[in-house]
């Protein structure tokens, strides 16, 4: 039989001694699929030098023993010429039935006077399998094979089931549409198995539901009502089998949604069965929950967005609502959930159940409109790593960089090294600190017509052009590296890396290499597509410098990290005194980024400069201009004259605001003093002075003090990082969710606590203040609290920059404080 599919999903089972992988896809005419095959088990030996290699793998190839109930033992050992961290080696490579084996066999491999080291012992089947196959998810595969009708591998919810005989990458590949369902619970508890399921909506292409136990009137044709929990449950399964979902799309709903399901579910005696193969929904427990459904890719995209596109959000935090905002212009619907959770426990006849399905409806249309949004990020990351799209959405960067290189050694001839043990990684932990970037620290100030020149993927670059990486570390000889003298701890040494180009250095040239060729195919032909592959290897190549300094990592070189950040400060300092000697006032330069002063010269002069520079800096090492700016201004530190690393707000040519580092510091504040922060430095940045921004501040705490601020202004919002009992320091946001958690209200890591400081004593602690929103009258917040926490906080420090400080009138008059205005 011949087949057309696209991998979705991999796992592997055992039968018998041997195990199978299992591919789950969809075929080009859309059916589901299941395609078996299987790869070799195998690990490799490095034997001590000046053996008698032939002996030691025949010695080897008796290695067997009972183990888990059956025999663990080693069918073949074949000596290959390996290299490993780009030196020439003589391997063993040591074949045996069952992945499981090798744990096993390795550890009698050991106890052998000939063996060395053992490599590759963890390397997982399913990776394994992509590499030696070439089996690349989320990429069309043409393959033959023997049609499978019984259950032998299994009870699959599969159209077919195919035992591969041959399988190879097809010429045309299509665009791959995947039916993705989004879903979102509400409940009536924070306690898993103790609550209740209230209802599920879920969405998708041409489909709205939601299913709920509780009933109410004029309820729309998209409403599915339940008769209990156990029923809700059993219709959410009977949906999920009916839609065929190629990815089940939540929102922390590793952390909630689906443990909070599958609690519900052993509650009422019943499977979450929702994998193809009839299983039950998997749990990875770790810093947080992973829940894996067979054969449908369950995709997590709080998880995603977290690890690979938080940092360029300006969203305050991650929830939802906010990210939901800022992506799609869209949020959630606004519902007082405190006030539910109090119905709920005294009569929730009284709760207006079709807002509430409203409200559990939108979060679903959210979370598939992102997953939309999203998808192309997702895919394309998925096929560049060649790892399967569920751990992709789950990977931090080092794993995605680490993975990177794995699924390209094989061009290299390279075995892996394991990952380091936990003695390893803490070993590499109390090893000492070295130099990061070079600062130049800005004086404070508002400057007039500034440049910004920045060095174009400057750690990737320097790792290329300087070769840098653990395989290329050597002594000092005449075909190397030496890098400028590199600080670690208290000793001063230069490193030397060979000229022949080690692996890791050309991956990240090749890297940056497509990167250039799509930017440019991006300028004349922009999709979706091309952005998201452009943002995954701009962000992959950034991401390879941390990599290697990594304590957890398979490739960790502290020599390389700490010479990397060393050349870096190098050739940003010449940079900088290059500037400087043709007469340009530097004004910042922190790690790629130099700011000076334009003063009397034209843009022309400057971008000749720019010229100039790149003339003279070694291998890919490249300087561009970001922009040319009317107007800047940096803030004072709070506790010197010296401007803040990294906060400063820009205006552009054409008046566009960029804004650094003031962000960073809100995740506290409320929103009044976010927008009293932005409006100043909109003033100050298009008017050229704080004249009209002082008499809005000025303005802004009479209306405080005379109790005119709306109460939804002076809500402060702070993420719950970790587990409540797991807080040391009790902060105003743990009381309130402690608080939530006694009124039913489900909460969990990741959750937003919103609170309001209300009026009380000045001895009193802001925790003992805190007050959920519905708890507080209008006018009943702390005025001191809000002037001097949050609104001082905000602007104090912009006005110094003026020479106004706290104790100043804007008219040269005197007054205790900015706040007595």
């Amino acid at each position: 039989m011949k087949l057309k599919f696209i991998p979705l999903d991999f796992d592997n089972i055992d039968m018998g001694n041997d195990c199978f992988i299992r591919i789950f896809g969809r075929t080009d005419n859309g059916k589901r699929c299941c395609v078996i095959d299987k790869t070799d088990s195998y690990f490799w030996i490095i034997p001590k030098k000046d053996i008698d290699i032939e002996k030691y793998a025949e010695k080897v190839k008796k290695t067997k023993i009972e183990h888990a109930g059956r025999e663990a033992k080693v069918l073949d050992v074949r000596i290959k010429d390996k290299k490993y961290l780009g030196k020439d080696v003589k391997a063993l490579q040591v074949f045996v039935n069952n992945p499981k084996d090798i744990m096993t066999i390795k550890d009698l491999v050991k106890t052998m006077p000939e063996t060395e080291e053992k490599k590759e012992i963890d390397l997982n089947y399913i990776t394994r399998y992509i590499i030696d196959k070439n089996v690349k998810p989320l990429v069309w595969q043409d393959c033959t094979g023997k049609e499978i009708l019984d259950t032998k591998y299994g009870d699959l919810d599969v159209d077919i089931i195919l035992e591969l005989s041959e399988i190879k990458e097809s010429k045309e590949q299509e665009d791959f549409e995947p039916r993705i369902l989004a879903f979102d619970i509400e409940a009536s508890g924070f306690e898993m198995a103790k609550g209740e399921v209230l209802m599920v909506s879920l969405v998708g292409k041409n489909i709205q539901k939601v299913i709920t136990c509780k009933k109410f009137q004029n309820a729309p044709e998209n409403v599915i009502f339940a008769d209990n929990e156990e029923d809700l449950l059993k219709k959410f399964k009977e949906e999920i089998k009916k839609y065929q979902p190629d990815c089940l799309v939540g929102y922390f709903s590793d952390g909630f949604d689906l443990p909070y399901m599958r609690a519900s579910c052993d509650k009422n005696d019943i499977k979450l069965d929702l994998g193809l193969d009839k299983s039950n929904v998997a749990f990875t427990r770790g810093i947080m929950t992973t829940s894996k459904i067979t054969g449908i890719v369950h995709i997590d995209l709080y998880k995603f967005i977290n690890n690979t596109i938080a940092y360029i959000l300006q969203s305050e935090t991650l929830s939802l609502n906010d990210v939901a905002k800022e992506l799609i212009g869209e949020e959630k619907l606004k519902l007082d959930l405190a006030d539910i959770s109090k119905q709920l426990k005294k009569d929730d006849s009284k709760v207006d159940w079709k807002k509430y399905y409203l409200y559990n409806l939108q979060d679903s249309i959210l979370t598939y409109k992102l997953a939309l949004k999203m998808w192309y990020n997702l895919s394309e990351l998925t096929k560049f790593i060649q790892e399967p799209l569920f751990h992709v959405s789950r990977s931090s960067y080092s794993q995605l960089v680490e993975n990177y290189i794995l699924h390209n050694l094989k061009e290299f001839n390279e075995i892996a090294p394991n990952r380091p043990t936990r003695d390893k990684i803490l070993e590499r932990r109390s090893r000492p600190k070295y130099e990061g970037a070079f600062v130049f620290q800005p004086q404070a100030g508002l400057y007039e017509k500034v440049a910004v020149f920045d060095f174009r993927s400057l750690y990737p670059s320097v790792i290329v052009s300087f070769n840098l990486s653990s395989a290329s570390l050597q002594e000092e000889g005449k075909d190397t590296y030496e890098t400028p003298e590199v600080d670690i701890g208290k000793n001063k040494q230069k490193f030397y890396f060979g000229k022949e180009k080690s692996f890791i250095p050309i991956l990240l040239q090749r890297l940056i290499e497509t990167r250039k060729k799509i930017k440019e195919e991006k300028k004349k032909n922009p999709s979706p597509i091309l952005e998201a592959r452009d943002y995954n290897l701009k962000t992959l190549s950034n991401a390879a410098y941390g990599y290697l300094g990594f304590f957890g990592a398979r490739y960790y070189s502290l020599e390389s990290a700490a010479s990397a950040a060393a050349i870096s400060r190098f050739y940003t300092q010449k940079t900088i005194d290059t500037i400087q000697k043709k007469g340009y006032k530097v004004i910042y330069a922190d790690t790629d980024s130099i700011m000076f002063l334009l003063g009397e010269s034209t843009e022309k002069q400057a971008l000749e400069l720019l010229k100039q520079i790149n003339e003279n800096l070694p291998g890919t090492m490249e300087l561009e201009l970001e922009d040319f700016y009317k107007r800047g201004i940096f803030v004072t530190k709070r506790t010197g004259e010296f401007g803040a690393k990294k906060k400063y707000a820009m205006l552009s040519k054409n008046d566009k605001i960029k804004i650094r580092g003031f962000e960073t510091v809100r995740r506290d504040w409320c929103d009044l003093a976010k927008e009293v922060q932005d409006k100043i430095l909109n003033m100050i940045l298009k008017e050229g002075n704080a004249d009209n921004a002082l008499v809005y501040v000025k303005e802004i705490i009479k209306e405080i003090k005379s109790k005119k601020i709306p109460k939804e202004k002076l809500i402060i919002r702070t993420q719950l990082k970790k587990a409540i009992d797991e807080y040391e320091a009790i902060g105003p946001h743990v009381v309130i969710a402690k608080r939530m958690i006694d009124r039913g209200m489900p909460i969990d890591i990741g959750s937003m606590i919103e609170y309001i400081v209300s009026e009380g004593k000045e001895k009193d602690r802001i925790r003992d203040k805190a007050k959920m929103p519905d708890e507080i009258k209008e006018g009943g917040y702390d005025i001191h609290y809000y002037v001097h926490n949050q609104i001082m906080h905000a602007v104090g420090n912009i006005f110094e920059v003026f020479k106004v400080s706290l104790e100043e009138l804007s008219e040269g008059k005197k007054q205790k404080s900015l706040s007595e205005f």
